[in-house]
């Protein structure tokens, strides 16, 4: 699939349209025009007959009177463009400007569309292209386009930096085809042909030693851009010399700096690091998935011997001994404690194990999500350890469902499972650890295995 231009511009007026889009491609900038159409049976929007799903707008210019109303209402102008908005995919940043002869009217604009429609996404900047100054000459269009991303440092920075993996993934795709490229051929079909077949019998032998025949034919996907990756990743390292340093120093003003971070800025930065949200349906083997311990399960007062006998503890005694310290607080509030906690399982299998499809039996380690509220509770020995024992591993603070947690995982209590249909532990995936913290899990728990015993007098 194709992506289309993330620049979108919207206009009821054919002519007015047709102006922006051509000084947009005369300085080389790829946009999408669309002609808005709001008068018409079933367009809500004024966009619905524009097929959108393979647009994602990073640029909004939209005439400001869409409707050509003659009175100009801020509160009438607004609906029109809050529909546009949230047509759009704009999940992202994006810039929003007005390509208009009523500039004085958009600031009040803007403040209806933040009071009015709070489930639109707010852009990280917005303006205004005053049609009157650049129509009667008083300024260059093409001039002011060429400088609009800037109006905004972090803006600027972010949307370089995905230009750049962008074409840094064209060029793998070329260095590919470059190899493929048949230097003898007799007519144009050979040339296609052996071209194809050679392009075909590489992307093969790449997915095929990525990961192995047999998991490559069960996943070809998987497998051939896994392959690509470490090609991709150099023609972005290629890129660095290239990088205008101010960009970035502009955009992150702090950087160099020794700077204390607020404790929900770092959870977010370590979810967005170490986490992958999972689905309910998603996998539950998958090498770092975090699965819950089944809650009807747990809840069942006629399990719980299933659970000691397998287990060694019962789930409160495992809940005080490994991830809560119960000398804390009232037996009440301690009940509240454990109830907020989540106990499930870690998978850790041997990562070759699972990447060459030898598992036979996943290996999972005892873990427990505390909510941040009740930090306390997972200090110990009078708030000086942050974990009951060298057998547990604390993961930084993270976000999950927009709620903070402190993750533990114990290398005490490893359960091997198979996680088909008939496992009545396993309930629902939450969150898969990405490589590298898993890494240093997997070393960690290697060492607290591995770790010798000696008799000593002191």
């Amino acid at each position: 699939m194709i992506s289309l231009p993330s620049i979108v511009l919207i206009d009821d007026n054919k002519e007015d349209l047709d102006e922006l889009q051509e000084s947009f491609t005369r300085i080389g900038y790829p946009c999408f025009p669309i002609r808005y159409q709001g008068g018409e049976p079933g367009n809500v929007s004024g966009i619905d007959h524009v097929r959108l799903d393979m647009i994602k707008p990073r640029i909004v210019i939209s005439d400001l009177n869409l409707q050509e109303l003659q009175k100009l209402d801020e509160k009438q102008l607004a609906g029109p463009i809050a529909e546009v908005l949230r047509k759009l995919s704009l999940s992202g940043p994006f810039i929003l400007y007005f390509w208009s002869r009523n500039a004085g009217t958009v600031e009040p604009v803007m403040q209806v569309i933040y009071e009015r429609y709070t489930d639109i996404p707010h852009p990280i900047h917005w303006g205004v292209l005053d049609k009157t100054q650049f129509k009667s000459g008083q300024k260059n269009l093409e001039e002011r386009i060429a400088t609009i991303t800037k109006d905004n440092q972090v803006f600027d920075a972010l949307s370089s930096w995905e230009g750049r993996v962008s074409t840094a993934a064209q060029k793998t795709t070329d260095s590919l085809f470059n190899l493929a490229r048949a230097t003898e051929h007799e007519s144009l079909s050979d040339f296609q042909g052996k071209t194809t077949d050679k392009i075909q019998a590489m992307l093969s032998v790449i997915g095929n030693e990525t990961l192995g025949v047999k998991n490559a034919a069960e996943e070809p996907d998987i497998a051939i851009e896994l392959g690509l990756e470490p090609v991709l990743h150099d023609h972005i390292q290629a890129m660095y010399e290239h990088i205008e340093p101010s960009v970035w120093t502009d955009a992150a003003n702090q950087i160099g700096k020794r700077i204390s971070a607020d404790s929900d800025v770092k959870a977010h930065l370590n979810s967005f690091y170490h986490i992958e949200k999972l689905e309910d349906n998603a996998p539950k083997n998958k090498r770092g998935s975090w699965v819950e311990f089944e809650p009807s399960y747990l809840a069942d007062s006629n399990k719980e011997p299933k659970i000691k006998q397998n287990l060694g503890r019962n789930i409160k005694t495992l809940l005080n001994e490994e991830f809560l310290d119960s000398s804390q607080g009232s037996k009440a509030t301690r009940k509240t404690v454990h109830e907020a906690t989540k106990i499930g399982f870690l998978e850790l299998s041997a990562e070759c194990d699972q990447a060459q499809r030898k598992t036979k039996l996943n290996r999972y380690f005892l873990s427990a999500m505390i909510p941040k509220e009740h930090e306390s509770y997972t200090f110990f020995r009078e708030q000086k350890d942050n974990t009951a024992h060298a057998g547990i591993y604390r993961l930084p603070n993270v976000i999950v469902d927009g709620q903070e947690y402190i993750v533990k995982i114990s290398f005490m209590y490893q359960v091997g499972a198979i996680p088909n249909f008939n496992n009545k532990w396993l309930g629902k995936p939450i969150f898969r650890l990405k490589d590298q913290i898993l890494s240093d899990i997997s070393f960690k728990a290697s060492q607290h295995s591995a770790r010798p015993g000696i008799i000593r007098f002191d």
